[in-house]
């Protein structure tokens, strides 16, 4: 649920393009976990899917910006994402 006031980044298809190239550099998954881990990026909101391509890429400034517009419930859950969607998709999990 997102606090009054509170603002909803809008992510761009991209978002999803540069989790998926960037995890293989990134998180060494092979190219089916970095597919596997854009379809499971796909379910999450739009700013936690921006929030997530700034992790994988280490962009700090964007991650901080990601976390001026996140509700602290959307962070958590993309924490809880980057903290156990890379192992799953590793190990071939959908």
């Amino acid at each position: 649920m997102a606090v009054a006031g509170a603002k909803s980044p809008v992510a761009a298809p991209a978002d999803l393009e540069t989790i998926e190239r960037e995890c293989g550099k990134q998180l060494r998954l092979p190219p089916g976990g970095c597919g596997c881990l854009r379809e499971r990026a796909a379910r999450l909101k739009d700013g936690q899917q921006g929030f997530v391509a700034a992790i994988v890429t280490k962009n700090e400034a964007a991650q901080t910006r990601a976390r001026g517009n996140l509700t602290v419930q959307e962070l958590t859950e993309a924490g809880m994402f980057m903290s156990s969607a890379p192992a799953q998709c590793a190990r071939g999990a959908r």
